[in-house]
């Protein structure tokens, strides 16, 4: 029962739609001392003051009512009222038939089919928050401007599976409307170009985020193109400019191009033997052995692959959306 639905009276809605809506400020528990009595028997056995009311986070009226929970009923609740100061209905809501004795009550949040201004407060009985009301007046609030902080947040997850709130940096469109706060970051960044530059080469242009079709897209970044690692932008380079690879020199040295003796190499050189030859020069009738040639491997000396890279962890690029 912690959320009810209420219908405004006729009465009601004249003056939920007016200044008198302050007027509000009460509401009565009606019931009868059995579970299955006849309306015409119902009757008002207890009156208190609502805790608050407001217009939720949708713009819809909402009362929050505190059931004295030290109070021992003898009657069933069948219906709760929202009644002004001279006593009159303005909302009717139906129960559940409950019997009220101690130890059952607590705060309870009751709607009523009438429009406002979201988060208006019309009427606050204490000057503390009550659990209900930071839930429902504030929390969304709050949780809607907490979540529009982190948009553009990027992050490295090891589920690559969809995740609330957040979107695969892989390059694919979204659109301008439902992801409003992204291409309002986006627009920040520095790095928004036309949709054909970033597609004449995707690769270099993966930190960029793309201008979609020009009036209801966008694309996203795709570092996943490069298997990129990130690093602050260190001087002399762009602010999202894409490097290549590029190692460390090497190198290496041999002591002859022919075997007239043993040839030593050292590091990436090698020295395969290719064939013979008559004779050395100046030496009539000698025979200098193999003819050797030079080669150059840095498997040799470094790891290898078809790509230079440090040592990594291929994990899942999300990006924040700034909601959930």
């Amino acid at each position: 029962m912690s959320t009810l639905q209420g219908i405004p009276t006729q009465h009601g809605i004249s003056i939920l739609k007016s200044n008198l809506k302050q007027t509000a400020k009460k509401f009565q528990l009606i019931g009868a001392l059995t579970h299955n009595a006849p309306p015409a028997s119902l009757s008002v056995f207890h009156t208190d003051t609502i805790e608050a009311s407001y217009y939720d986070d949708n713009g819809v009226l909402t009362f929050v009512l505190n059931l004295p929970i030290e109070t021992h009923f003898n009657e069933y609740l069948y219906q709760i009222k929202i009644v002004d100061t001279a006593g009159q209905s303005i909302v009717d809501c139906q129960t559940p038939v409950i019997a009220l004795a101690k130890g059952i009550g607590g705060m309870v949040t009751l709607k009523a089919a009438v429009s406002g201004q979201a988060g208006q407060v019309i009427f606050k009985h204490n000057q503390y928050v009550t659990e209900t009301e930071l839930l429902g007046l504030h929390f969304s609030k709050l949780k809607k401007e907490l979540l529009a902080l982190r948009c553009g947040e990027t992050l490295l997850f090891d589920d690559p599976n969809p995740r609330p709130g957040w979107v695969d940096l892989d390059g694919a469109p979204l659109s301008r409307t439902t992801d409003a706060l992204l291409w309002a970051h986006a627009q920040k960044t520095g790095l928004l170009i036309s949709q054909a530059l970033k597609d004449s080469n995707k690769k270099k242009y993966a930190a960029y985020w793309g201008a979609g079709d020009g009036s209801t897209t966008f694309t996203r970044p795709n570092p996943h193109l490069v298997g990129a690692y990130t690093r602050a932008t260190p001087a002399g380079v762009a602010h999202g400019e894409y490097q290549g690879d590029a190692i460390r020199n090497f190198t290496g040295s041999t002591s002859a191009f022919y075997r007239a003796a043993v040839v030593s190499e050292s590091g990436i050189f090698g020295s395969p033997i290719y064939g013979s030859t008559p004779a050395k020069i100046g030496t009539p009738g000698a025979d200098p052995g193999a003819n050797y040639g030079l080669d150059i491997d840095a498997s040799r000396q470094l790891p290898t692959a078809h790509e230079i890279r440090p040592h990594s962890i291929n994990y899942a690029a999300k990006i924040h959306r700034g909601w959930m």
